[in-house]
């Protein structure tokens, strides 16, 4: 057995959690609809002492993820902030104000993904919409991007 924890919601900064309980065939024998990350901990903490369940076999899929994978439709809207590259010798201020807009804009239940990058001329923020790009291709070659500015940036 194991346990299949989504995330499927984020309203008023609470988040809400679906949490399965599944057979060795993937089959969902039980599900709970669980409102707080506390409840959540405690529901998986429950059952998994209850039908010990091992931590390798407990699973948990972020709202990003869970939104991908239901509706593939709905895109992550992608931020790009253009700063300042004197700022970036301050990686403490750069995080925090990445954290700031992150959380407002997670409380706000907006689906985006930001990017923060020095620049010597002016200061811009910049959208890139996924819904207005057409080709297969050129939004794989987006994410490769993303993901190769995400492992420099780390």
């Amino acid at each position: 057995m194991k346990i299949e924890t989504k995330n499927y919601s984020l309203k008023n900064g609470q988040r809400s959690y679906l949490v399965y309980l599944k057979d060795q065939n993937n089959n969902s024998l039980e599900c709970y609809d669980i409102l707080g990350e506390k409840d959540r901990l405690k529901k998986e903490e429950e059952l998994s002492e209850k039908y010990n369940i091992e931590t390798i076999n407990i699973s948990y899929t972020s709202l990003e993820r869970f939104k991908e994978d239901e509706d593939p439709i709905d895109k992550p809207l992608f931020l790009v902030f253009y700063l300042n590259r004197g700022l970036f010798e301050n990686k403490e201020l750069v995080a925090s104000y990445g954290e700031n807009v992150k959380k407002y804009l997670d409380d706000r239940g907006d689906n985006v993904r930001l990017f923060f990058m020095p620049t010597d001329s002016e200061e811009r923020i910049e959208c890139i919409n996924p819904h207005y790009v057409g080709d297969k291709d050129q939004f794989s070659k987006i994410e490769g991007l993303i993901e190769e500015l995400e492992s420099q940036l780390v």
